[in-house]
């Protein structure tokens, strides 16, 4: 289960940071309204794309830790 949560976060990254840069291309690249304010509190695809970007290292960690403490017990 351990395994399990940390992988679905890892998917959860990935797929934001996928997520992110297709709503930017779709947007054309544009950096209007990436300050909240600027667009009446709306998320700018950025915003998506570096939360995903954020959360993979992260993840990944985990996984590596949990591998290695795995590893340890035998």
């Amino acid at each position: 289960m351990k395994y399990f949560l940390r992988f679905l976060l890892l998917t959860l990254g990935f797929a934001l940071t996928t997520a992110g840069l297709m709503f930017w291309h779709a947007r054309e690249f544009d950096f209007q309204g990436v300050w909240l304010i600027d667009n009446g509190f709306e998320l700018h695809p950025l915003h998506l794309l570096i939360f995903g970007l954020a959360m993979i290292p992260p993840a990944l960690w985990e996984i590596f830790l949990l591998e290695q403490h795995r590893n340890h017990e035998r």
